[in-house]
């Protein structure tokens, strides 16, 4: 079996670590032979530490599967066309001026704008300042979009193009290439061990976590997820903040094996 686990409002509670219930539960699936993947939004250089006091081998889907770093250290990575990249820039700035636009490549955050990032995004540092200019010759891996008006519009004119998901409340537009979506590294990481989807549970909260919901063949959401993703899922535990992982596998996995 294969154990997929969302990382925000998932395995990590709401001060950001892993709890040390969390962290046994995760490691006892680990010891029994079981494959762990960590599927996020977030880059690598944000959660790579806080990730090694699992102390196992683990695949990671990062940039909601824009990047993926397989347990070998084989890395498969995806970007967004600079020329799709221009024409949202132009689509934005037309329409919505206010927008605040930065980009994600290979672990690196940047932007054109000045803006509060660090109150924004609740982060110590914001991304590195770079011109317009050299901010457009960029491919990234991912658009994000913030103190938006206009993502309907966004999604009708780009929806098949890239992959875009609004997230964080309605705060956030994740835009991914087209081919790059948690679903889909999950798929590449089971094609790579054999693991068929329906011996894989994956666990998640958040709007980028649908996709990954309807690929696994089970999926467990969190008690505080949005409704959207409990009204499909095969089970729903208690929340991020009360173990919510580790008490669905001490029930539903260790006790039964």
């Amino acid at each position: 079996m294969m154990f997929v686990f969302d990382l925000d409002g998932t395995l990590l509670n709401s001060q950001k670590t892993i709890s040390p219930k969390n962290r046994t539960a995760v490691r006892s699936l680990y010891k029994q032979g079981y494959k762990i993947v960590i599927a996020t939004a977030r880059p690598p250089r944000s959660i790579d530490e806080k990730l090694k006091t699992l102390e196992i081998e683990h695949d990671t889907i990062y940039y909601n599967g824009a990047m993926i770093r397989f347990a070998d250290g084989k890395i498969r990575s995806h970007v967004i066309k600079n020329s799709i990249l221009n024409e949202l820039y132009e689509f934005l700035y037309a329409r919505d001026k206010e927008a605040v636009l930065t980009i994600e490549e290979n672990d690196r955050w940047y932007t054109f704008q000045e803006y509060d990032f660090q109150k924004a995004f609740s982060v110590n540092a914001g991304p590195d300042k770079i011109t317009e200019k050299v901010f457009l010759e960029k491919s990234p891996n991912k658009i994000l979009i913030n103190n938006y008006r206009i993502s309907g519009e966004i999604r009708e004119r780009f929806g098949n193009k890239v992959n875009v998901i609004e997230t964080d409340s309605g705060s956030l537009l994740q835009i991914m290439a087209e081919e790059a979506s948690k679903e889909t590294g999950i798929k590449d990481i089971a094609e790579k061990y054999t693991v068929d989807k329906k011996d894989i549970y994956c666990f998640g909260d958040d709007h980028n976590d649908i996709g990954m919901f309807e690929y696994c063949g089970n999926s467990v959401a969190m008690g505080n997820a949005i409704q959207e993703l409990k009204n499909i899922a095969a089970y729903v535990t208690t929340s991020n903040d009360e173990d919510g992982i580790a008490e669905f596998i001490e029930k539903e996995i260790l006790r039964s094996a």
